[in-house]
């Protein structure tokens, strides 16, 4: 159990890194490859974090808020990073604008709305009007159809060793097929 969890910690750490990383080579992909590689290397940073910070154990208001403010803090600063690498008198300049643009709303929308269900989770179990689930103590008796079950299920078996007998023979009618005409 405690290998699970190390492992598991481990592979986090290396994500987390792997995302950071990621972040930390945008100007030398937009320098060396093209300015769109350092946007979807931005994109895909943050994505990845994004999904580091859902996995997360943490209670469901403070996790929401966390969520938002990702959202919001990254299209805030990493729009501005990106462009302090970017030559300013690129005739794509507003091409690329509107592609980082939609990138960054695509991750806050998520983000939000990630945040958001989880906050709107909270507050209804919080609700004072709040349906509480009743408990059903008697458990249903299925026993009886059984027999039904496997029946339904042996005759699905038979229909399913049927259909691939049937390919079979059609793969093998084709190979032969084919073999006759590339031989012919």
């Amino acid at each position: 159990m405690k290998n699970i969890r190390l492992i598991a910690k481990l592979g986090l750490a290396t994500m987390v890194a792997a995302a950071f990383f990621t972040l930390g080579i945008t100007p030398w992909i937009i320098e060396k490859i093209s300015p769109e590689m350092g946007i979807y290397t931005g994109a895909i940073s943050g994505f990845t974090l994004l999904i580091l910070l859902l996995d997360i154990r943490q209670m469901r208001f403070p996790k929401g808020m966390i969520l938002i403010a990702y959202g919001v803090l990254f299209q805030v600063f990493f729009p501005k990073y990106y462009f302090l690498f970017i030559d300013h008198t690129s005739p794509d300049l507003e091409n690329l604008s509107v592609q980082l643009d939609l990138y960054m709303q695509v991750l806050l929308f998520a983000c939000a709305g990630a945040g958001g269900s989880i906050i709107a989770n909270y507050a209804d179990k919080s609700s004072s009007d709040y349906e509480h689930k009743i408990q059903n103590n008697n458990p249903i008796d299925n026993t009886k159809h059984i027999d039904h079950l496997i029946k339904f299920t042996n005759r699905i078996e038979k229909r399913t060793n049927l259909s691939l007998l049937i390919s079979l023979a059609a793969v093998a009618i084709n190979l032969v097929v084919a073999i006759l005409i590339i031989f012919k």
